[in-house]
């Protein structure tokens, strides 16, 4: 008969006590009981027909957990929901379970642990290498704390299960955050290339206005300029002086006309891509706006194919890409003199344009950073990081590439392809 003492003594040890200390006391406390020589809790798995111990004493001591299979055994009794009595000589009756011979159990008892959906979801076992004297209140004492194993074990798997679904949830959001920080950089991004937009396209209208506006007073300069020159030569009172003024006043008026048409030519604000351009003719368009930035520091070296470059696509949009990668190379060289070289050949394949300059290169660390919106090695106020970007994206548009060469120190070199479609 179980004693009160017994059982609040089991009690006692266990409280205040959850998951594997619960178990492991429990299982020590029972083993210490009902004198077993092995004692242990298991899981059943029903797909695998195998147990899973999750607590086991042996000889009085908490021993590493082990798996073994049912087959053969007289725990698969006790996975039929009964409970599993054998006082002595279990391995008659079970001559293929190996475990039993090993461990020269004699006696075996065994009950199932139920869950709250009535289920066998384990079972308690007692193993012993003698006779079992005291079935009863071993059956007791397995009876009195099965429900509360099974409890546990159910509170267990809960938190298990729990704690799994909030690392789901915090990888879910976790990743769904970075989907939006990324979208989030992305229209950051867009919007930042619309406001550029906008910008040249606002540039564009006030350049186009401007430039119209010049060649107005240009063809008045021009049309005194013809005047003037007529009576000096009827009057024969042409010196050498006023032809020097009047070459003068005509270099002047030329060299305005190619700056207005370079203008003209930059700020096309077509959207096709089916225009027929000489790409040899937007560089020299290019070099005309750039020659203030040029002044007599930069020597401007060029390596022409001797015949036009001829493509298709958006001649507006390819000024942006020249002009842009243009500045940056004059950009480069700023306070120190420097060479400014223009190459430029064809394959069957692309026409392309080399520009490099003898500036100090691109860092390695920011080689592959280029690219990348709003990133710039300019000091604030000199840079928003939108130009490489954009220029990538316009010759993309063309289905063309963008390579670059840079040492450290040396120079830099970009490599402009653009397919050949005509």
């Amino acid at each position: 008969m179980i004693q009160g003492q017994v059982l609040s003594d089991i009690i006692e040890a266990v409280s205040n006590t959850y998951g594997n200390e619960f178990l492991n006391r429990l299982v020590l406390k029972l083993a210490s009981t009902i004198r077993a020589d092995y004692t242990f809790i298991a899981l059943i798995d029903k797909e695998k027909y195998e147990s899973q111990t999750i607590s086991l004493v042996a000889k009085g001591e908490v021993v590493d957990n082990m798996a073994y299979s049912l087959k053969d055994t007289p725990c698969a009794d006790v996975f039929d929901d009964s409970v599993c009595y054998f006082p002595s000589g279990v391995q008659k009756y079970f001559p293929n379970d190996q475990l039993l011979v090993e461990m020269k159990i004699e006696g075996y008892i065994g009950s199932p642990l139920i869950n709250s959906k009535k289920e066998v979801m384990g079972l308690i076992v007692g193993l012993y290498e003698t006779e079992i004297q005291n079935k009863d209140d071993i059956l007791t004492l397995f009876q009195i704390f099965s429900g509360r194993i099974a409890a546990e074990l159910e509170r267990s798997d809960y938190e298990l299960r729990l704690e799994h679904y909030n690392h789901e949830l915090e990888s879910l959001v976790e990743e769904r955050t970075s989907e939006l920080k990324q979208t989030l950089v992305e229209l950051q991004a867009r919007q930042n290339q619309l406001i550029e937009s906008e910008k040249m396209a606002s540039l564009g209208m006030l350049s186009a206005g401007i430039a119209h506006e010049i060649n107005n007073p240009l063809n008045f300069i021009l049309g005194g300029y013809f005047g003037v020159r007529e009576i000096l030569e009827t009057s024969k009172i042409e010196t050498e002086k006023t032809r020097l003024y009047l070459d003068a006043i005509k270099e002047g008026v030329e060299r305005t006309s190619k700056i207005v048409k370079g203008l003209n030519q930059f700020t096309r604000s077509s959207e096709s891509f089916d225009e027929l351009f000489d790409l040899h003719e937007i560089l020299e368009n290019c070099l005309v706006m750039l020659t203030h930035s040029l002044r007599d520091r930069i020597l401007v070296v060029k390596d022409l194919f001797p015949e036009p470059l001829i493509v298709k696509g958006n001649s507006g949009k390819i000024h942006q890409v020249y002009l842009n990668i243009l500045t940056n190379a004059i950009q480069a060289m700023e306070g120190d003199s420097g060479i400014l070289g223009l190459r430029s050949f064809r394959d069957s394949r692309f026409a392309t344009i080399e520009i490099s300059d003898t500036g100090g290169g691109i860092p390695e660390e920011y080689q592959n950073q280029i690219r990348n919106p709003f990133f710039t090695t300019k000091d604030p106020g000199k840079g928003v990081g939108l130009g490489l970007p954009i220029a990538y994206k316009i010759i993309k548009d063309h289905e063309g590439l963008i390579e670059m060469e840079t040492v450290w120190g040396k120079g830099t070199l970009f490599r402009i392809k653009l397919p050949i479609k005509v």
